[in-house]
């Protein structure tokens, strides 16, 4: 695959690096494995999805990484192009396409600031927790809305501020930024993290992310309500405060797995750290 040339901030071609060597999800053996495990912990998107009629529709996902959502989206009878700026990522989701026989899926290379798209193209364009990883994210939703159809969808992830994820993310990657300081060295809690996770790690890569992802940002309802302000109609719910998720990644709380599950159904619209964003064009 001929390798992408990014333009603008440093921080795209860290990003790149970065995912090129931590796949969101981790490495599993086995692709429908993978997929399993990913629709078990992050069943919201799955659910979202499941609101709208995928055939025959031409669909962009923007940040597709190991292709958890195209080789979903495929045998629902959409068409669908994934792009995603990381070559591991993208030759993970051609072995997944493979795999499953998905012959409807096509991947491809790109930026999601620089949409590689003629102006109205897509039926529908989906991105789950990826622009907030991108330096110029309105300039992204920008370009979302430029390649959707009139009439067209887009359905978006972005992180939110203001709830208990966020500020225990806001200080841990403090603590982190700190501690490399005083040891005069880089991410080296991401690296402590990296030895210890293994091929089929229920953890995916949330820690490697939270310590070493280069750009990582969250937005108020309000804020992404703003950038969406192109589109004609916009909706947001916020989802899954992230209490159960840490039962994965501290086994000791795992027998308090159904409370942490209540809490984050019953605090989801108070406390979610996920904004899913439905705007139609």
């Amino acid at each position: 695959m001929q390798s992408l040339s990014l333009t603008g901030a440093p921080q795209k071609t860290a990003g790149r690096e970065f995912w090129n060597s931590n796949p969101c999800g981790g490495q599993w053996v086995n692709y429908r494995q993978f997929l399993t495990w990913y629709q078990s912990v992050e069943p919201y998107m799955f659910e979202t999805l499941a609101r709208q009629s995928w055939h025959g529709r031409r669909v962009l996902e923007v940040g597709c990484g190991q292709g958890a959502l195209v080789n979903h989206l495929g045998p629902l009878g959409a068409r669908i192009v994934g792009m995603d700026m990381s070559d591991a990522s993208l030759r993970r989701a051609a072995e997944g396409k493979k795999e499953l026989g998905n012959h409807t899926v096509n991947l491809m290379q790109a930026d999601a600031e620089k949409l590689p798209f003629a102006d109205a193209s897509f039926d529908a364009v989906v991105s789950f927790g990826v622009l907030h990883h991108t330096p110029d994210t309105d300039g992204a939703v920008q370009e979302v809305r430029r390649v959707v159809k009139p009439g067209g969808t887009a359905t978006v992830m972005l992180y939110r501020t203001g709830n208990p994820k966020w500020w225990a993310t806001s200080v841990l990657r403090w603590y982190g930024r700190a501690r490399d300081r005083r040891r005069a060295a880089r991410d080296s809690i991401a690296d402590r993290a990296r030895e210890t996770h293994g091929v089929n790690d229920s953890r995916g890569t949330a820690l490697l992310e939270l310590f070493g992802v280069p750009t990582l940002k969250a937005y108020s309802n309000h804020e992404a309500r703003e950038m969406f302000r192109g589109f004609s109609q916009v909706e947001i719910h916020n989802v899954q405060p992230g209490f159960l998720r840490l039962s994965d990644i501290l086994p000791w709380l795992r027998p308090a797995a159904p409370i942490l599950g209540w809490i984050d159904r019953r605090f989801a619209g108070v406390w979610g750290f996920y904004q899913v964003i439905e705007a139609k064009r």
